[in-house]
C-alpha cells in the first residue's frame, strides 16, 4: 500500500486534459474532454488548464505511435480521455516530461476482448512504473476536491466544500449521493469515483484520507477488493478516528459453495466490523448516513430518552429500539417530577415520555431541556406529529434553540408529509438531525452505537503468540508434518484429535459397539438421546447419521434404516459396528458447527454455526477473521445467539467456554501453517469447555508462507519484544500498538526546536491526531516501528525513542526514520534502535535499508556510517542520503 505521489492526484497545481484525436474514438472521448474542462472552469481551479492533443503517426501505413502536442508547463495531473489501448503511450510521454499524476476517464474498449483489457491494463502499469505516475481507472469517473476548486470529473452536481469523502467504484452511486447531499446542503472534502483500480485503489484512497485534515468522515461504495491485507490495513488505519460507513452490494448472495460454509457476504460483514465501519444496506441509508455524518456529535453513551406527542408514536419508536438492541433510557425521578410539573399533570411518567397532544412549543423546548440535563440520558428523540396546538416550525425552532446549549445529540423526527417540510428544513438549517419516521431516527442512532462498538474490536491486537495458555506446538508440528509427508491431505481422526487437544480443545471419542446389543448398552451408558452411525468393515464411518434417538427401539429401527441403505448404495458391503454419540450438550446448549476455511481474498475465516446434525446445514452462520483475543472471540460468540434458550446464570459460563475454544482454535492457525481446513461438527459447549463430536481437519504444504501471514490482519508480533539494559535502565523494546498515540505525542513534544527540525526537516512538534493514529496503527507487515519504553515509578509508560521502516510493495527497499528524546541524545539509544530495525529488516527479506538526513545532522551521519550506510548527496538540496545492502543483488 503507498500514498507516494497521491498528493498531486489530490492537491494538483497544473492540470492537462488529454483528448484523443483517433477518428473511432473522438466523438465520445470528445464528449467526455469538455465535460471535464467545463467542470474544471466552474469549479474554480486556480491553477493552469490545458488541453492536449493525442495523435495517431504511422510509419509507411504500418503500425500507429502515439504522439501528443508539446505542453506549455508540465501538469502535475493528467485526465486522458483517449481509447483504452492509446493509453499506455500517453502515460509514458507524460510520465517522461514530469506528470506524476494521471486520470484515465471512460473506458473506450472498442472492440477488445477481455484479455486484450487485460493486456491493456498490464500496459497501463508497465509505462507508469518507470516514473511512479500514479493511475487512477481505467474508466473514472474523475475527482472532486471542492475546497480547492478541483473538479476533475464528470459529475453534473456541483459539490460545496464540507468534511465527509465519498469513494465509490460506482459512476452512478457516487452521482446519486452527490445530488442527494447537495438537496440537503451536505459538503465534501472528496469525491472519487475508483473506475478499475488498476493502481489507485480503495486501500490507497483510504491511507490518503485517514491523514487528510480536511476529511472527519468517509463514505464508501464497494462491490468487491483484490487485496484482503492491504484492504483491511488502510481500511482499520482509517477508522481509527473518522467513522467509515460502507454500502456494499452482493446481499443477494445467499448461497453457500461446497468450498466454503459461508458466502462471500458473510466474510465481507466479518471484514468490515473487524474495520471498525458502519455497514448499510440500502441507497437510502447511505443518504441518511451522509446527513447523519455531517451533523453528528460525540456519543456519550447508548442510553436513549424518546419525547413523543402522543402515546402511540414514543411507543412506536421505543418498540424500534428495542427490537435493535438499544438501550431506553431510566429518567431520575427528579426529572420526572420536572417534567410533570412543565406538562401539568400527576399521571405516571415514563421512557418513551408521551407528551399531550396541546403541548405548546415552549413547553416541547422546556421538556426537552430537563431530560437532556438528567445525567442517565446520554441522546435523546423527538417525534412529532402534526398539531393544531403547536405548528411543527414552531416546535422545531424551540427544539433547535435547546440544541445550541447542550452537547449531546438531539434526533428529531417530522411524521407526515408536505407538512413537516418546513420543519425538516429548519432542523437541517441548524444543523440537527432531521428524519421522517421513528425507525430511521432509531436506526441512524443504532447505526451509530454501533460504531462506538466497532471501535472497541478496532483495538483489538491479538498477540501472536498464545496468552493464558500453552499449547503443544511441538506435537501439533509434527502431526501435521508426518501427514504432508505420507502425502495425506486429511488427518486421520485419532491424530485429528490428537491436534485438537494439543490446543486444548476437547475431541471426543466414543468406542465402536460391535452389535446393537452392544449399542442399546453404549447408549444408557451415553444416556439418551444418542445419535447413531454405521462402522464399515474398512473402518470408515457411514456419512449417514440417525440423529436424536430416544429409546431402545429408536435404535433398533435406526440401525436397520441404515444397514439397508448402506447395502443399497454399496452391494456387499459389510457392517463391523455401530458408534454412538450425545445428541445433545447436556448444558442444554444448542449443537454447534465449528470451523476454518480459506476465503480467496481474506484468508482464513473462523465461523459458528448450527450443527448440520440437527439438519441446519444452510442456516444462520457468523464469522470473524483471525487472529483472535478473548473479547473478539467474545463478540463473535455473542452474535451466535447458541446460548439463548439456556438460562442466564449459565450462559455466561457456556459463552466464555466457547470463546476460550474460539481462542486455542486462532491461535492453532498462527502456529501451523500447514492447517488448512478445519470443521468440527456437532460441536457440545458445556460449562467446563466443548467437546467435538466429529472432525476433519485438512492440511496442506505451505512452503514458506507462515501461519499468521495468511491472515488479512497480522497479529501483534510479540515475538519481537526484548528487554534490554541501557546504561542501568531497564527498557523493553515493542512494535508499536494503537494504545501508544499518548506515550508516541510525548515523544514528539519531547524534542527541543533543533531536534524537531533535523527530524521533519521543519518545524513540526505536535502532529494531530489522525497522523498519531496513523503512526500507531500499522499492519506489521509492510512497515514495522519499534518504540523503546520505560515504565516509571508510578507505573506510567514513556517512550524514549521510536525507528520505524516502511517497505515498498517489491520488498526491495525500505525507508526509515528514527527519534529519539532531546535530553538523551547522544548516549546510545538511538545506536540500539536503529540496530533493532536494522535485524529485523534483514530477517523480514528486505533488499535495501533507506533514509535521508539533512546535510548539517552530522550526530545522524555518524552514526549511519558506523553501522555501515553508505553516504551520499541526495537529490534535494542541504539532504544526505543514507543506503544500507541488507541482502546481495538477486538473492532471495
Amino acid at each position: 500500500m503507498t500514498v507516494r505521489n497521491l498528493e498531486f492526484l489530490f492537491r494538483p497545481k497544473s492540470i492537462a486534459v488529454v483528448f484523443d484525436a483517433d477518428a473511432q474514438s473522438a466523438d465520445r472521448a470528445s464528449r467526455y474532454a469538455e465535460v471535464v474542462l467545463r467542470n474544471l472552469a466552474g469549479g474554480g481551479f486556480a491553477g493552469p488548464i490545458s488541453r492536449v492533443t493525442a495523435k495517431k503517426h504511422s510509419l509507411f501505413g504500418i503500425g500507429a505511435h502515439i504522439h501528443i502536442d508539446e505542453l506549455e508547463a508540465v501538469p502535475d495531473l493528467a485526465i486522458i480521455c483517449a481509447a483504452l489501448g492509446d493509453v499506455p503511450q500517453i502515460i509514458a510521454q507524460l510520465g517522461a516530461r514530469g506528470t506524476h499524476a494521471v486520470i484515465v476517464g471512460p473506458s473506450l474498449r472498442g472492440k477488445m476482448n477481455s484479455s486484450q483489457v487485460a493486456e491493456a491494463h498490464k500496459a497501463i502499469l508497465d509505462a507508469a512504473r518507470p516514473t511512479l505516475t500514479r493511475v487512477l481507472g481505467p474508466g473514472s469517473g474523475g475527482l472532486v476536491v471542492p475546497a480547492s476548486g478541483l473538479n476533475a470529473s464528470v459529475a453534473s452536481a456541483t459539490a460545496t466544500p464540507g468534511k465527509i469523502a465519498l469513494v465509490a467504484q460506482s459512476t452512478a452511486v457516487a452521482a446519486a449521493v452527490l445530488d442527494r447531499a447537495c438537496s440537503k446542503g451536505i459538503g465534501f472534502s472528496t469525491v472519487l469515483h475508483l473506475g478499475a483500480s488498476i493502481d489507485v485503489d480503495l486501500a490507497d484512497v483510504l491511507d490518503w484520507l485517514a491523514a487528510d485534515p480536511d476529511t472527519e468522515a468517509i463514505l464508501v461504495q464497494f462491490d468487491a477488493i483484490t487485496g484482503g491485507r492491504k484492504f483491511m490495513s488502510a481500511a482499520r488505519a482509517a477508522a481509527r478516528n473518522k467513522p467509515v460507513v460502507a454500502i456494499r452490494g452482493a446481499r443477494v448472495e445467499t448461497r453457500r459453495s461446497a468450498a466454503t460454509p459461508f458466502t462471500t457476504d458473510d466474510v465481507y460483514e466479518a471484514a468490515l466490523r473487524r474495520a471498525g465501519w458502519i455497514r448499510v444496506d440500502t441507497l437510502d441509508d447511505l443518504f441518511d448516513a451522509a446527513e447523519a455524518l455531517a451533523r453528528v456529535r460525540t456519543l456519550h453513551g447508548e442510553r436513549l430518552t424518546i419525547l413523543a406527542n402522543g402515546h402511540g408514536l414514543g411507543r412506536i419508536a421505543g418498540d424500534a429500539l428495542l427490537r435493535s438492541g438499544g438501550r431506553l433510557a431510566t429518567l431520575s425521578k427528579d426529572t420526572l417530577k420536572q417534567v410533570g410539573g412543565v406538562l401539568r399533570t400527576r399521571s405516571r411518567l415514563s421512557n418513551p415520555l408521551a407528551l399531550p397532544g396541546d403541548i405548546t412549543p415552549q413547553n416541547w423546548a422546556a421538556s426537552l431541556a430537563a431530560v437532556l440535563a438528567d445525567p442517565e440520558t446520554d441522546a435523546v428523540l423527538t417525534v412529532y406529529s402534526p398539531s393544531p396546538f403547536a405548528p411543527g416550525s414552531e416546535v422545531a425552532r424551540a427544539i433547535c434553540e435547546v440544541a445550541k446549549t447542550t452537547d449531546r445529540n438531539i434526533f428529531t423526527c417530522w411524521v407526515g408529509g408536505a407538512a413537516m417540510l418546513e420543519a425538516q428544513q429548519i432542523a437541517a438549517a441548524n444543523g440537527v438531525l432531521s428524519h421522517e419516521s421513528p425507525e430511521k431516527a432509531i436506526a441512524i442512532f443504532c447505526g451509530i452505537v454501533n460504531y462506538e462498538r466497532n471501535r472497541e474490536l478496532l483495538a483489538q491486537m491479538p498477540p501472536s503468540v498464545a496468552e493464558g495458555f500453552t499449547p503443544d506446538i511441538e506435537t501439533a508440528r509434527r502431526i501435521v508434518a508426518d501427514a504432508i509427508d505420507a502425502g495425506t491431505d486429511t488427518l486421520p481422526a485419532r491424530e485429528a484429535r490428537r491436534l485438537l487437544q494439543a490446543y486444548g480443545i476437547d475431541a471426543a471419542e466414543y468406542p465402536v459397539a460391535r452389535s446393537v446389543d452392544a449399542a442399546l448398552h453404549a447408549a444408557d451408558e451415553i444416556g439418551y438421546p444418542v445419535d447413531l452411525t454405521l462402522v464399515l468393515t474398512s473402518a470408515v464411518e457411514h456419512e449417514q447419521v440417525a440423529a436424536g434417538l430416544r429409546s431402545p427401539a429408536d435404535i433398533h429401527i435406526a440401525a436397520r434404516g441404515l444397514r439397508n441403505t448402506a447395502r443399497r448404495l454399496s452391494p456387499g458391503i459389510r457392517v463391523s459396528g455401530y458408534r454412538l454419540r450425545p445428541s445433545a450438550a447436556r448444558s442444554g446448549s444448542t449443537a454447534l458447527r465449528i470451523g476454518v476455511a480459506d476465503d480467496p481474498v481474506f484468508g482464513p475465516v473462523i465461523f459458528i454455526g448450527l450443527s448440520s446434525a440437527a439438519g441446519a446445514r444452510e442456516g444462520a452462520l457468523v464469522a470473524a477473521l483471525p487472529p483472535l483475543n478473548r473479547m473478539l472471540a467474545r463478540d463473535l460468540v455473542a452474535r451466535s445467539h447458541f446460548a439463548r434458550a439456556v438460562v442466564d446464570k449459565e450462559r455466561e459460563a457456556l459463552e466464555s467456554a466457547l470463546g476460550t475454544a474460539l481462542v486455542h482454535l486462532s491461535q492453532l492457525l498462527t502456529d501451523i501453517d500447514g492447517v488448512a481446513d478445519i470443521e468440527l461438527d456437532p460441536v457440545h459447549v458445556e460449562t467446563s469447555g466443548v467437546v467435538a463430536l466429529d472432525l476433519r481437519i485438512r492440511v496442506e504444504k505451505r512452503g514458506r508462507k507462515l501461519g499468521f501471514r495468511r491472515f488479512a490482519v497480522r497479529p501483534y508480533p510479540q515475538e519481537l519484544e526484548q528487554i534490554v539494559d541501557w546504561r542501568g535502565r531497564r527498557l523493553l523494546i515493542r512494535p508499536i500498538r494503537p494504545e501508544d498515540e499518548a506515550t508516541l505525542g510525548d515523544l514528539l513534544n519531547s524534542l527541543d526546536a533543533e531536534d524537531s527540525r533535523m527530524r521533519f526537516f521543519g518545524a513540526m512538534r505536535n502532529l494531530p491526531r489522525s497522523q498519531l493514529a496513523r503512526f500507531t496503527q500499522i499492519d506489521y507487515d509492510r512497515e514495522m516501528a519499534l518504540v523503546a519504553i520505560e515504565r516509571g515509578s508510578d507505573g506510567v509508560e514513556r517512550s524514549l525513542g521510536e525507528v520505524r521502516a516502511m517497505a515498498d510493495p517489491d520488498n526491495a527497499v525500505a525507508d526509515f526514520a528514527i527519534v529519539v528524546r532531546s535530553e538523551i541524545k547522544g548516549q546510545g539509544l538511538g545506536r540500539l534502535l536503529l540496530a533493532s530495525i536494522i535485524d529485523y529488516s534483514r530477517g523480514r527479506g528486505i533488499g535495501e535499508l533507506r533514509g535521508e538526513t539533512l546535510a548539517g545532522n552530522l550526530r545522524m551521519q555518524h552514526l549511519a556510517r558506523d553501522l555501515g550506510f553508505t553516504l551520499a548527496t541526495g537529490t534535494d538540496i542541504g539532504t544526505i542520503d543514507l543506503r544500507l545492502a541488507l541482502r546481495q543483488h538477486g538473492s532471495d
